[in-house]
């Protein structure tokens, strides 16, 4: 169902006010029923009955027969002149005792009956009986039908609703409820009925939207800021595909074109020069690199000469270093033996001399130490007393500041309240006039009682404001101060147990055994260093002998390796000698290569660049070329001219000339609210009406749906500003297969897009399924009548397939075409008026 947003005035105190419904399908006019029934004014009687409903003889003969009034024995005073007028229907067959005090009210027609789209133009009452008399009383299964914008529109309260005021109308429900007031017993009213009848169900959801063409084109041009030298059409014109549209100024291409095509001859002359040159470049890059190559080859084979020579000697002082190096080993091993005996002699005195360098260190230390704890342990003595006497001093503070803060605090409650008590007892006092409003008979001045009493409740609501107000703020100081004196005792606490003194004392006591226990290992650590320095003394001595003889081994040892060494270092010489004629030889052949290959590359990019820049040239030339083709602007496909932004003269500034739309296809192009446009996807149905075709349905399908909602334009009050705002409408396009030749661009149309359908369904309206205690639907089908004459029923479980607005499917075993199913009561049969109860019970 689609929703609609109802007026702001739509429902309030008095019912449905008139500017629910547009055109003539008004609700609300007190002329139709009294103001008990359905609130001071709400029915028109355009609205809830038609004229050939509510009559001035109809009403009377047929819902008011003799053999109704005659049953029922009306009395004369019940029906007065004004029962079957045309704008009235008496209030006193309507009045409180008929239906309650609450029958039909604000509360019962509320949102839930009047739900979104409900209140539409054209509401028809159609067939709300079938037989007038009272007894076999029936309400077609079409009794209520609302025809609104969006399709046929109805609800199951609202179906209740409609009924009662026919009822009423009738005077039958008046007469009973007069009846049952006297206590009399009555003859209850048949239940109404209605068949189960098999019919093709869809659901649907309605929009309006504008016929466009099926496709649409924008002629325009590159060729800018010249003259509109011809226009052929004009709007509304009718064109063919290729039909010239318009023709623009060419005078200054053709001139452009015409230097064009001599840049190009130039062109091509300079290019040929340029290759000439090229060749001949590439045949003198071939006779040089084969000299070149000849040299470097020459320079290779004379350093392989020297290198040969050079490698012999240095094989024969080989050998002498070898022999040398044996013995020099020897005594290397030697003076290493000693080495490492004067290492650890040198290693033990130095770690005995650091050993007694540190005790003595550490005894200076303590001795130090200890008189240091000695002052701190004085100093702290000193700290405790002052830290203890200043603690007392904050605690009497904060105390005196917390006894105030408690009992401003107090203060501040107790008219707190006061307060509140005070706007308690005005609001209830409030509450307990406007039930005196709404009772039957209110004091006169009810309303001046009202007002006063709002005005002295916000005033009580002010000063409980005020009150509150002051309570936080007291409220916050009386915490600030309860903290502040529980610091203030924890910090004497802490003065009275002075950590500081207690770790200066122990400080001091640990100092004087450290002292006692680094004297005595100095004194150890002393001896042992004497000791070690004498051994290294004797060790000392030893290495000095070992590297004399060291001395003599290794000068022999190095005149033999300085004969190998010049003897090595002449052979990497030639080596590198060697190696750098061939790496000549290399770069000789590489270089020459690459000098021929450029040459030969220069002469490929010669004739590719002689290509390019004759290509570019000509590239020139088409392009002028080309713009001036465009300056006669044709038309692409068959259709019609509907926008022209050029006249003949003008200076064409770029943009759209024209726009050509083609006709001999439609779509429609409209806009889905966000209730409904994830209910719809692209693929499914559509039907297409028009005001031009009338009755005439065309088809179509769903093409387009847009993923985001369009913007729309939104100005301010007073018109001076405007700009974009969000919008909840989201559009679509349906194309139309079968359009009517009546269709024009720019039609309205009314879509009604098919969200699912079934055919040959077992339907019945929606208010004729009940539900069980265990929420299980079923219907309750008339199996016939007893000895009594009263109907016999029995109930069937049923499961829902489709709802529409007012038919739903029902499935399961059992039922079938054409069986009458019970409509619920509308009201009891017997008991007094206390018992009557209200009109509308079993209805929600």
């Amino acid at each position: 169902m689609k929703d609609y947003e109802l007026d702001e005035q739509a429902i309030d105190n008095n019912g449905v006010y008139s500017n629910v419904a547009d055109g003539d399908g008004d609700i609300a006019n007190e002329d139709t029923s009294s103001e008990s029934i359905i609130g001071e004014g709400d029915i028109l009687e355009d609205s809830s009955s038609s004229k050939d409903l509510i009559d001035e003889d109809k009403i009377y003969e047929k819902m008011i027969g003799e053999d109704l009034i005659g049953e029922y024995n009306i009395h004369d005073d019940m029906l007065s002149d004004e029962l079957a007028d045309e704008d009235s229907i008496n209030e006193y067959p309507n009045n409180e005792e008929s239906f309650g005090e609450d029958s039909i009210n604000e509360d019962s027609i509320n949102e839930d009956i009047l739900d979104e789209g409900f209140a539409c133009e054209d509401e028809i009452v159609e067939d709300a009986f079938e037989d007038g008399k009272s007894n076999g009383l029936k309400i077609s299964p079409k009794a209520v039908l609302i025809k609104c914008g969006n399709g046929i529109k109805s609800h199951k309260k609202m179906v209740f609703a409609a009924i009662a005021v026919c009822l009423a109308g009738a005077v039958g429900v008046s007469a009973l409820s007069f009846a049952k007031a006297k206590g009399e017993e009555v003859e209850a009213v048949p239940a109404a009925t209605e068949q189960i009848i098999k019919q093709d169900l869809s659901k649907s959801i309605a929009v309006n939207g504008t016929i466009a063409s099926s496709a649409s084109y924008s002629l325009s041009s590159e060729v800018t800021d010249v003259t509109v030298s011809e226009l052929n059409v004009s709007v509304g014109d009718r064109v063919k595909a290729g039909d010239v549209i318009a023709v623009l100024d060419t005078t200054s291409l053709e001139k452009s074109l015409e230097i064009a095509n001599k840049n190009l001859e130039t062109t091509k002359e300079k290019n040929e020069l340029d290759v000439d040159a090229s060749k001949r470049s590439y045949s003198n890059a071939t006779e040089s690199a084969s000299t070149q190559n000849d040299r470097a080859k020459d320079d290779v084979d004379k350093a392989q000469d020297e290198l040969n020579k050079s490698t012999n000697d240095m094989n024969t002082a080989s050998k002498d270093v070898d022999t040398t190096k044996a013995d020099s080993q020897s005594k290397d091993a030697a003076v290493t033996s000693a080495k490492d005996d004067v290492t650890n002699a040198t290693n033990n005195a130095n770690s005995k001399s650091d050993a007694a360098t540190k005790t003595q260190k550490e005894y200076d230390n303590a001795v130090s130490a200890l008189s240091d704890a000695q002052a701190q342990l004085d100093t702290a003595k000193a700290n405790a007393q002052t830290a203890i006497d200043a603690a007392k001093t904050k605690v009497d503070t904060a105390q005196a500041a917390y006894d105030t803060a408690l009992s401003d605090k107090n203060a501040a409650q107790s008219t707190y309240d006061t307060a509140k008590s005070a706007y308690d007892t005005a609001a209830a006092e409030l509450e307990d006039l406007r039930s005196q409003k709404d009772s039957e008979n209110p004091p006169e001045d009810i309303d001046t009682q009202i007002s006063n009493k709002e005005s002295d409740v916000a005033t009580k609501k002010a000063d409980m404001d005020t009150a509150k107000q002051t309570l936080d703020d007291k409220t916050s100081a009386y915490d600030t101060a309860s903290s502040t004196l529980d610091s203030a005792k924890t910090e004497l606490s802490n003065a009275q147990n002075s950590q500081e003194l207690k770790d200066a004392q122990a400080k001091y006591d640990a100092a004087l055994e450290a002292k006692n226990k680094a004297e005595q290992a100095n004194d150890t650590a002393q001896t042992d260093s004497k000791n070690a320095q004498r051994d290294l003394e004797s060790k000392q001595t030893a290495l000095t002998e070992a590297q004399t003889a060291q001395s003599e081994a290794k000068s022999k040892q190095s005149e033999a390796q300085s004969k190998y060494d010049t003897a090595k270092s002449q052979t990497k010489t030639n080596q590198e000698s060697l190696d750098k004629a061939k790496e000549n030889q290399e770069d000789t052949k590489r270089s020459s290569d690459k000098s021929v290959a450029d040459s030969a590359d220069s002469v490929t990019s010669s004739k590719l660049s002689a290509e390019s820049s004759e290509l570019t040239a000509q590239q020139e030339v088409d392009k002028i070329t080309a713009q001036i083709e465009k300056a006669t602007i044709t038309a692409p496909f068959d259709g019609v001219i509907t926008v022209l932004d050029v006249k003949q003269g003008d200076t064409y500034k770029g943009g759209e000339l024209a726009l050509l739309q083609d006709d001999s296809g439609y779509k429609v192009s409209a806009t889905v609210d966000q209730y409904d446009i994830s209910d719809i996807y692209e693929g499914m149905k559509v039907t297409i009406k028009t005001d031009t075709t009338g009755d005439e349905l065309m088809d179509g399908i769903l093409t387009f749906v847009s993923p985001v909602p369009k913007a729309t334009t939104a100005s301010s009050s007073t018109n001076e500003s405007a700009g974009a705002s969000a919008s909840t409408d989201y559009p679509i396009e349906v194309t139309i297969t079968n359009p009517s030749d009546r269709l024009r661009i720019g039609m309205t149309a009314k879509l009604t897009i098919i969200q699912q359908e079934v055919t040959d369904a077992l339907t019945v309206s929606e208010s004729s399924v009940q539900i069980d205690d265990n929420g299980q639907p079923y219907v309750e089908v008339v199996t016939g009548t007893d000895a009594d004459g009263n109907q016999t029923t029995q109930n069937i479980s049923v499961s829902y397939g489709l709802k529409t607005d007012y038919y739903v499917q029902i499935i399961g075993d059992g039922i079938s075409e054409g069986m009458e199913v019970k409509m619920p009561d509308l009201m009891t049969d017997t008991g007094s008026n206390e018992d009557a109860g209200d009109f509308t019970e079993g209805m929600y």
